[in-house]
This record gives structure tokens, sequence and C-alpha cells, in this order.
């Protein structure tokens, strides 16, 4: 049975087709920060990547501004884990130092340049996200086999050494049950001579 292809529609367009944003329908490829609505005096760049496969953002930003949103408008992707500056997730390189653009800020004793007026741009270096590693779909293999049969071995011993602690434990317990039986059965027969006299 062969599938024939429907006719497409004369205009249709699919609902996954990506909308062009206002910077990719108006071109903001010759205009100034300033006029892209970018408000700051500190030049910053993110650069992700390297070699062929670099990719380069430009914004500015205020002294004292989140990094986290001056990447997030400038549209420059960081993958965050705790969001706290604890687990390391975004750590990026910024001119040679380490910092956590979760819970960094833009400097606030940068130093101008005297003549010009202007600061140096931050270069921000981010980790390049990687996709995700898909299986071989293989179940099973020679070293998954072997580790579980070494799992199962550990487990079995642990088994055994457990099982002999609880068993010193229960006699423990049977010992002093049976030291309780015969300090009560004393105690009933002290109680019965006591009521006879």
């Amino acid at each position: 049975m062969k599938l024939k292809r429907l006719p497409k529609k004369e205009g249709y367009v699919p609902k996954w087709k990506k909308i062009a944003t206002l910077a990719d329908s108006e071109g903001t490829g010759d205009m100034s920060d300033q006029e892209k609505g970018l408000a700051g005096t500190v030049p910053i760049t993110f650069q992700m990547g390297k070699g062929k496969d670099v990719s380069i953002i430009q914004t500015t930003a205020m002294p004292g501004q989140s990094l986290k949103l001056v990447a997030s408008q400038a549209g420059q992707y960081i993958n965050y884990g705790c969001g706290k500056g604890e687990c390391g997730t975004c750590e990026s390189l910024c001119n040679g130092k380490y910092i956590r653009p979760c819970v960094d800020v833009v400097p606030t004793d940068l130093d101008a340049d005297p003549e010009t007026g202007k600061y140096d741009p931050l270069v921000i270096m981010v980790k390049g996200t990687k996709m995700k590693v898909v299986s071989s779909g293989k179940f099973f293999s020679v070293k998954s086999f072997l580790l579980g049969f070494w799992n199962n071995l550990l487990g079995m011993g642990g088994l055994v050494r457990d099982r002999r602690k609880a068993k010193k434990n229960w006699q423990a317990r049977m010992d002093n049950e049976d030291a309780i039986k015969m300090l009560t059965a004393e105690k009933k027969r002290k109680r019965a001579e006591e009521g006879k006299q």
C-alpha cells in the first residue's frame, strides 16, 4: 500500500514555524546599544565555544547589575543549576577569573580609561552546552553483566555479615528474656510464700 502525500493549501503556515522576533524583522545589526534600548556603560562580551564554533554576543551593562539579567537581556544562554552559586554549573571565566553568573554582578570597582572615559570590555567565556549523549541501545554488555554480578556478590556478603550480627543480638535478647522470666518467677514465688505466712 502506497501512501499519498496531501497537497499543501495555499498560504498554509505550520504552527511550529519560528516566528521572527522584532530584532530579526527590523534588523538591529547596524544599531548602537543605545538605539537597541540597552543601557549601560560597561561593555560586555559573551563568548561561547572555540575556533569555528565560537558565538559572540556583545552588550552593555551598568556596574552592579546582575550578570544573569545581563545575559538574559543579551540573549546569551547560560546553563544554571542551583541559582545560588553553590553547584558551579554556570561557572564562567571573566578576564582570567572564575565567576558564577547566577549570583555575581558587574563589578563596581572598574577603572575607566582617563582619556576616553570608557571601560575596558568584560569578556565572559561561557561553558558550551552539549547535546545529551544517547545510549547505543544495548541492554546488556559484558561490563554491565560483570558489574551486576559484583554488585550481587557484595550484597550477599553484606547480608551474611549483617545476619551474623543479628544472630548475636538475637541470642543476647533471648538470654535477657530468660533472665527476666527467672526474676519474675522468683518474685511470684516470694509473694506466694509471703501470702501463706
